[in-house]
């Protein structure tokens, strides 16, 4: 009788085991496809050519120079608050760090400020483009308001 109760109990962790193995894998795949979805979104962002918005840097300007996502602007988090990048309040504003935790303190910064469309990107390296490198690989925004309609 004891050796079927050891068994039993081994069959459990065992099973357990299994169904603690399943549901890591799930929520990375999760994990993973909505660092696809947030990716192919931004990539499509920086592509067209109809929307004003503003991809903000808010890293330090070594690390900007080492690699940035294209069109970013470098406003280093601790300059963000005395420099924002636009008086539109309405403006796309989508803001990206070196951690989760820079990232999504910058962006409450900028909502605070009074901006209604900002988007915290996360971490640099959840980034699956292409990287520019150097200080002025572009303006830092597309502005499409002013050109004819």
């Amino acid at each position: 009788m004891n050796s079927w109760l050891q068994y039993l109990i081994l069959f459990l962790a065992a099973f357990s085991l299994i169904i603690l193995a399943v549901i890591f894998r799930v929520r990375r795949n999760r994990e993973q496809q909505k660092n696809l979805t947030l990716n192919s979104t931004l990539q499509k962002l920086i592509n067209q050519d109809q929307y004003e918005y503003y991809l903000i840097d808010v890293r330090s300007e070594a690390e900007y120079r080492k690699g940035h996502i294209p069109t970013a602007i470098n406003v280093p988090y601790g300059n963000l608050g005395s420099f924002l990048p636009t008086d539109k309040l309405f403006t796309n504003m989508v803001v990206y760090g070196r951690s989760p935790i820079q990232s999504s303190r910058a962006a409450a910064i900028l909502s605070d400020a009074g901006y209604f469309n900002v988007t915290s990107f996360g971490p640099i390296f959840k980034w699956r483009g292409p990287v520019s490198r150097g200080l002025n690989s572009g303006d830092g925004k597309k502005d499409t308001s002013s050109s004819p309609a």
